[in-house]
């Protein structure tokens, strides 16, 4: 999806088991049924090792001015 921000070195296939938690409560799900959404930040819990998604809101904009090119 557009917006989604991962983790450096984090490796994520489609079956991956992803941990969501913006939730009510915690779910998980397969990588492949978050393909195409837009806005998740993906990232590794430093404990556990389960990979975590949360709604990214503090996703980064670029000036578009400073990367065109021209």
């Amino acid at each position: 999806g557009n917006n989604c921000t991962v983790e450096a070195g984090l490796y994520i296939t489609a079956g991956a088991k992803v941990t969501m938690l913006n939730t009510k409560k915690k779910q998980n799900v397969k990588a492949r049924e978050l393909s195409g959404k837009n806005d998740l930040l993906f990232r590794r819990n430093s404990q556990t090792g389960e990979i975590e998604c949360l709604k990214n809101k503090s996703a980064i904009q670029l000036n578009e001015s400073l990367h065109s090119n021209n």
